[in-house]
């Protein structure tokens, strides 16, 4: 998961890259076009006919209102990008959050398998020497003791990482909801 999420995110970091890149020719292109047209008007004004003049002088005027439309496609187009990095950013921080809380879930199983075991070879033990019945029972005791602190610490892990999953799910719907609106 992951690496499906650094990949994602390299894919927007490339197209933020190629909108930039994107951008700056546009505005290169918008700019030689305008210059053009300014030379066009004042060729025009020199001595051409009135509709042509008219003409030019339309076109200088929209130039400015097409230029500003242009800025306005390009910033929004690259803050929606910045937006989808940082809901991936935030995806990602809530995965590595995760993916930390089930280690460390394994690690308490992995550690009360190992006392149940513990428990279950004295109790084997104390069944085949009755000798020693007395001094196995209180060692299992000091065992379910011990595993019982295993599993209520296994439980507060569990509850840690279930609210942290569910704080991050939440903070990643409340970023998509903002981001639709």
């Amino acid at each position: 998961m992951s690496r499906k999420i650094d990949s994602y995110k390299e894919k927007l970091d490339k197209k933020l890259k190629h909108v930039k890149i994107w951008r700056r020719m546009s505005n290169v292109l918008f700019a030689s076009v305008f210059v053009s047209v300014l030379i066009f008007t004042v060729v025009a004004a020199a001595n051409a006919p009135p509709v042509v003049i008219a003409l030019a002088s339309a076109l200088t005027a929209s130039m400015d209102s097409v230029g500003s439309w242009c800025n306005l496609v390009w910033n929004q187009y690259q803050e929606a990008l910045k937006e989808k990095r940082e809901l991936v950013n935030s995806i990602h921080r809530a995965t590595f959050i995760t993916i930390g809380d089930m280690e460390n879930v394994k690690a308490l199983d992995e550690n009360f398998i190992v006392r149940i075991e513990s428990l279950l070879k004295n109790a084997e033990f104390a069944i085949t020497e009755e000798g020693f019945a007395k001094l196995m029972m209180d060692e299992i005791k000091k065992t379910v003791a011990m595993f019982m602190e295993t599993l209520e610490e296994s439980d507060g892990q569990a509850r840690s990482c279930h609210r942290h999953i569910i704080q991050g799910r939440t903070v990643i719907l409340k970023r998509i909801n903002y981001a639709r609106q």
